[in-house]
């Protein structure tokens, strides 16, 4: 798979100039001249696929949204995350909400084209299913980011003219049901797994985990439990202790036991996106930058004995590449670990992937999802505690009550996947007590002040966006 995310780099042209898209998010994006063969066809997906790469959506936004949370602090004004973890000094006109919101629609109209184009092109069947399945996945999970960020956002599934894009939002009850609809259509339409350079793409698996996810964030929890059974009944499971943090990196990426999708970045070419860059802002070694670094009250969050704290934050006195790790250049006198490559010639090409989905999400999905249909019970606490015993902490009593059981399974998510794109938006979906709590708990920094606003549970709708094309009003409440 590697070797397809140069393919995703180069290819990406043939969906022609986005200026558009920087105008206005919804338009057409320049209509590719070949969809006639199947190549036409892959090279078109792999398009889709490439809009994941981006600073926006995981080569930076979803580690960084971790500064968003109780976990982390972003020292730098510059890139926005500094007023957005504040709560105050951004609006509507920020620069954070309308580049997330443009990648988002950029890799949907991308995803659309896919979805109308090949149809017509005549090629093994088969191929030409999984490519439109994987199209409605990548469309669905696009979808997602904007309704968890956003709330209501226009639905958008075929080409549209400018004039035609001058749509209102849609409700996110309607965009969810379409999301679910794109990932049955993924899940019928994809492989269990891929080989050679293939490897990589989205599979069964990932359009139903991905499944159980959605479901889970908007409260429908039998059937969170549902999709998530259905992945723990396939060929998945965690990987042993000792492996823990390595699955971050290339030597474990793509493992196929407890990884289930990834996004894939290829060091050391030269080309500029193409690598990861999470080593240069993570401050491990003297010459990485540190944009956002683990606070104190996510150390202190981690239980006696839990190895997922030394897999995932660099405290001082801790050696590194062979380095003792020097905390002077970091605000909070911490860095991240989770991710980084030991070595100090890799800082902004390098070659770890992003993990998106794994399996122990779905087992605490599984746990959070049926405990809150039928409070505690075995399987809930046999899927948490699997989690628990690979990170060498004892297992649960079978003494919680469902409201306790469920902090727990909170504080699990927590530890469980710092820098993996979950905090922030869990603390999103748990609502307005969980997400004031947390930006009470950041007071380690001085002069960094948090204030809670009922607001800050939904980003506002881009001014520029909303400029254009009035249809997209009322803003979300506050903004």
């Amino acid at each position: 798979m590697k070797k397809i995310f140069i393919l995703l780099f180069l290819t990406a042209v043939s969906f022609g100039c986005s200026d558009n898209l920087e105008r206005l998010p919804l338009t057409t994006i320049g209509e590719p001249a070949f969809w006639k063969t199947s190549n036409d066809a892959i090279n078109g997906v792999n398009g889709v696929y490439n809009v994941l790469a981006d600073n926006n959506m995981y080569r930076d936004f979803m580690r960084h949204s971790d500064a968003l949370s109780d976990n982390a602090y972003s020292q730098y004004s510059f890139n926005y995350y500094l007023e957005i973890s504040e709560g105050k000094s951004y609006d509507a006109s920020s620069v954070l909400p309308k580049s997330i919101w443009t990648k988002a629609y950029e890799g949907i109209v991308r995803a659309n084209t896919v979805i109308e184009k090949v149809p017509t092109i005549e090629m093994d069947a088969i191929l030409k299913t999984r490519i439109l399945g994987e199209a409605h996945f990548l469309r669905a999970l696009f979808y997602f980011h904007l309704t968890n960020l956003y709330g209501n956002v226009p639905l958008v599934l075929k080409h549209q003219t400018v004039e035609e894009s001058l749509v209102p939002r849609d409700p996110k009850a309607t965009v969810v049901a379409q999301i679910i609809t794109d990932l049955s259509t993924a899940a019928n339409s994809l492989p269990t797994s891929y080989t050679a350079s293939d490897v990589g793409r989205v599979t069964k698996g990932a359009a139903l985990a991905l499944k159980s996810r959605v479901f889970l964030y908007n409260k429908m929890y039998s059937e969170a439990a549902t999709a998530s059974k259905e992945v723990m009944a396939m060929s998945y499971s965690l990987l042993p202790t000792k492996d823990f943090g390595a699955q971050f990196l290339p030597d474990k990426e793509n493992n196929a036991q407890e990884s289930i999708f990834e996004v894939q970045f290829l060091g050391n070419t030269g080309i500029t996106g193409a690598g990861s860059a999470f080593n240069g802002s993570s401050g491990a070694l003297r010459n990485f930058g540190n944009s956002y670094t683990p606070l104190k009250n996510l150390v202190d969050s981690f239980e006696p004995g839990d190895i997922r704290l030394a897999a995932s934050v660099l405290q001082p006195g801790e050696t590194f590449a062979g380095t003792t790790y020097d905390p002077q250049n970091s605000p909070t006198k911490l860095a991240f670990k989770k991710s980084i490559i030991p070595d100090a010639n890799i800082t902004g090409d390098g070659g770890a992937n992003f993990v998106v989905i794994r399996y122990a999400e779905i087992l605490l999905n599984y746990a959070e999802a049926q405990n809150e249909v039928s409070g505690p019970d075995a399987t809930v606490y046999d899927a948490i505690n699997k989690i628990r015993t690979r990170a060498g902490l004892a297992a649960l009593p079978q003494t919680f009550s469902k409201e306790t059981l469920r902090e727990a399974i909170k504080k699990e998510r927590r530890a469980e996947f710092v820098l993996e794109g979950h905090r922030y938006f869990d603390l999103l979906r748990y609502g307005a007590t969980d997400m004031k709590a947390a930006m009470e708990r950041v007071t380690s920094v001085v002069g960094h002040v948090r204030l809670y606003n009922e607001r800050l549970l939904l980003w506002p709708v881009p001014q520029v966006e909303t400029t254009i094309n009035p249809n997209l009003l009322p803003q979300n409440s506050g903004w």
